[in-house]
């Protein structure tokens, strides 16, 4: 599981009860995320995808129950690790009765702490939508957030982007969880049996027809119905569809007999509906009930830090069948990255699955890949490396004259390592305010890992340095 960007939030009933979490989750390589009150969870659940929450809760049980209360209401399904005082039994008990996935205390250590933190956080990042870039974390965050509620949601973007597996996503973070999901592809099934596969049918209603069949949103009651392809739909069941987001009720076909619904519906398109509506391709009434909460999932050359983590998670997904454990070379990965991926996730689990059969070592190789545009992506892979090595360079260049200056022009009597973290925390800040604070761009910048940077900025905040 790679937690280079994994976010869990820290929220204490003390000002000063922090410093212990937070220095075990950098040291995990975690990245904290500072809550100041409880307030501050309805911000992080909106603006964030949040992997976990550490309630450090002390011996206050009032904390632990205010805490959960606000939880509930915007971080429904993440999962809360509680830290208590050693010898509270009573908070222990309140914790897991709240719904608590562990509890630990102040004297545990760090290696048990790290082991129920990542099984926390494993849990939390099962689902098949595996994201790392900021947009689709974002996104992710608004996800969560709208599976609380019963609203219609809109999904858009191009094949193959995972608008199923977003959908999904939401079924499994709501209410409706435990009950069925049921997908339809509008443009994959014939018109002439569309409208009997989602509204069903009496028996004798048409040749045929023997017996009565219950239609796909009767399979859905109290559960999640996923329309993909929503903008292929015919003109006439367009209607149909408008009349069940109304009324909630529908009649088979070849009956009489009026029948309520409690469904969840999610659509999806990779066409612009607001255009097709233009066109008269597209009810405008039935655009309007179905873009109550639109979500925009963006193609994968989009979100290029994605690209890895969803290919390894592939990669896991298939290697049963393969039997055997497999990896992507560094130059695999490099390509990778930069290759454009016109069928996005659809097309790189295509990709994935050709590399598995070829390599038979088990380290998957360019080669392995059969991609046509090979030698193209391979000379921008090659001159992206050769910029970036320049870069770095140049940065150190500067780092090591800088400190070769402090050392010319200041007193004796101050140490060489103070004067060169004095230069070096002069490059940094003055890189991370170049990149407007994009912390993966300034380590890149600098050649440094992101976790190296995350320390040397919370020494600098230490000092009390603001840092951008």
């Amino acid at each position: 599981m790679s937690r280079q960007k994994t976010q869990v939030a820290i929220l204490s009933s003390k000002a000063d009860g922090y410093s212990d979490v937070y220095e075990r989750l950098m040291a995990m390589s975690y990245q904290p995320i500072l809550l100041e009150g409880l307030q501050d969870l309805y911000q992080a659940a909106v603006s964030r995808s949040i992997d976990a929450l550490v309630l450090a809760v002390g011996s206050d049980i009032d904390f632990l129950r205010s805490a959960f209360h606000q939880k509930a209401t915007v971080l429904l399904n993440c999962p809360v690790v509680v830290v208590i005082d050693e010898g509270n039994v009573d908070v222990a008990v309140e914790s897991i009765r709240l719904g608590a996935f562990d509890v630990v205390t102040t004297k545990l250590s760090s290696n048990i702490f790290e082991d129920k933190l990542n099984d926390a956080v494993g849990l939390r990042q099962s689902s098949g939508f595996t994201c790392e870039a900021e947009r689709s974390r974002q996104l992710l965050g608004l996800a969560e957030r709208v599976a609380q509620t019963d609203v219609t949601v809109l999904i858009n973007g191009e094949s193959g982007t995972g608008k199923e597996v977003l959908a999904k996503h939401i079924h499994e973070n709501s209410r409706r969880a435990e009950q069925s999901f049921v997908a339809v592809n509008c443009a994959s099934i014939p018109e002439s049996m569309l409208e009997d596969m989602l509204f069903g049918h009496e028996k004798g209603a048409f040749t045929g027809a023997h017996q009565r069949h219950e239609g796909l949103f009767e399979q859905a009651h109290r559960g999640t119905i996923f329309l993909d392809e929503i903008g292929e739909m015919p003109m006439i069941l367009q209607a149909k569809i408008l009349r069940v987001l109304q009324e909630r009720e529908l009649r088979r076909l070849g009956g009489n007999e009026l029948v309520q619904l409690d469904v969840r519906v999610i659509a999806a398109t990779n066409r612009d509906l607001a255009e097709r509506v233009v066109e008269k391709e597209f009810r405008e009434d039935l655009f309007y009930r179905l873009n109550v909460f639109p979500l925009q999932l963006s193609a994968l050359r989009d979100r290029i830090e994605d690209i890895l983590p969803i290919a390894n998670a592939l990669i896991k997904k298939h290697r049963k069948l393969m039997g055997r454990a497999y990896k992507l070379s560094k130059e695999t990965q490099d390509f990778l990255r930069l290759y454009p991926w016109p069928g996005n996730v659809r097309e790189l689990e295509n990709v994935v699955q050709r590399a598995m059969v070829l390599a038979v070592d088990g380290v998957i190789e360019v080669e392995h890949l059969l991609l046509e545009d090979y030698s193209t992506v391979s000379a921008r892979v090659k001159d992206a490396d050769q910029h970036l090595t320049a870069e770095r360079e140049q940065a150190q260049q500067i780092m090591n004259e800088m400190a070769q200056s402090s050392v010319d022009q200041t007193p004796s009597d101050e140490g060489l390592s103070d004067l060169t973290w004095k230069s070096e925390s002069k490059v940094i800040l003055d890189t991370l305010s170049r990149f407007s604070g994009n912390r993966k761009n300034t380590a890149e910048k600098l050649g440094i890992s992101p976790r190296t940077l995350r320390y040397k900025l919370a020494k600098l905040k230490e000092e009390g340095v603001a840092v951008p």
